[in-house]
């Protein structure tokens, strides 16, 4: 699918560009979202482009990423689409920069770019040249990746208070108030997030080199309010790529609290195992000792042989739980 904007009286118009069709006058921004060979190949008349195919776009050497062609400069990077959905994505999004439109070519739907083209409804001067409009779609993908890691933020802090805090119904476990379905759920909430985090860290570094790459070879064509928002925008990367390593410190942290509290709920388990083998091993001894049937035992004769050995049995189980509850074992 292809969807035009351009500018028309002080205001942004968006529509679809048909197979055939010439592109409208004032044309800034050309969207290209799943793009047949029919489409590409229409686009790229019309402007004299050659774009990228779904396959050219995966490659990750940087010179297949990011490069020139005559007056036009290609970026592609990965950008994250569907954070906030059980299975988010990361697809490749090329963004094709000439003297007079900038390009998109995508296969995946990010939040970003229907953000981007929405504020430009409200704020014209976003598609004011092919310029204006490639720093204002980065910035809005770069504003996305700070709310995604906001999101991420937000979800490992809930999963630390599950970790930290004791259950609310105040059942104990081996002595520990964690369910282990609670810590298996924990346990896929912090992957799920560690996931994420790694996509988005896996972003931010194609945008970081995208951004880099844009300030060697379009400095010359760029006005000076233009460079201090490029600069802005390698600010804003630094310090997000600075909160995203943090993040990912956190949820490895998580990951090895939730390990160690599984460890300890595995331990109390075997432990009241082993303090029940120690306490049965003394009766254990005492019934084998009179079931061996041997002719000279006097006790067998006793009227209270049989009241004596279960009273023995008891005992020699009390005491070593006694023991084990005084000394703090239990």
């Amino acid at each position: 699918m292809i969807t035009v904007h351009a500018r028309v009286g002080g205001r942004v118009v968006e529509q679809p560009l048909a197979l055939g069709e010439p592109l409208p006058p004032n044309t800034v921004w050309i969207d290209l979202l799943r793009p047949d060979e029919a489409e590409r190949a229409h686009v790229g008349a019309v402007t004299g482009c050659d774009l990228p195919t779904r396959e050219e776009m995966k490659e990750i050497e940087a010179s297949s990423q990011l490069y020139t062609e005559g007056e036009a400069i290609y970026l592609t990077s990965s950008v994250i689409a569907r954070a906030d959905s059980p299975m988010p994505e990361q697809g490749e999004v090329t963004f094709v920069l000439t003297p007079r439109h900038m390009i998109t070519v995508r296969f995946t739907e990010p939040r970003s770019v229907a953000t981007f083209a929405a504020r430009t409804g409200r704020q014209p001067e976003l598609l004011a040249s092919a310029e204006d409009a490639l720093l204002g779609i980065l910035d809005a993908v770069i504003d996305r990746v700070a709310d995604v890691l906001e999101l991420i933020g937000a979800r490992i802090d809930g999963l630390s208070t599950r970790i930290f805090t004791d259950s609310l119904d105040g059942k104990k476990i081996g002595g520990s108030s964690k369910k282990p379905d609670e810590l298996q759920d924990v346990l896929r909430g912090i992957g799920r997030a560690g996931d994420l985090t790694h996509k988005v860290r896996d972003s931010l570094a194609g945008l970081d080199r995208l951004v880099a790459f844009l300030s060697s070879v379009a400095a010359g064509r760029l006005t000076k309010e233009q460079k201090a928002a490029l600069k802005t925008l390698t600010r804003d990367l630094r310090s997000l790529n600075e909160h995203a390593g943090f993040l990912a410190h956190e949820a490895n942290f998580l990951l090895d609290a939730t390990l160690g509290l599984i460890n300890i709920e595995q331990n109390a388990i075997i432990k009241i195992f082993s303090v029940v083998s120690v306490a049965l091993m003394p009766p254990t001894l005492i019934a084998s000792a009179y079931g061996m049937n041997f002719h000279h035992m006097p006790e067998l004769d006793w009227n209270f042989g049989y009241p004596m050995a279960i009273v023995l049995m008891v005992l020699s189980a009390v005491v070593p739980l006694w023991y084990f509850r005084r000394r703090g074992w239990l």
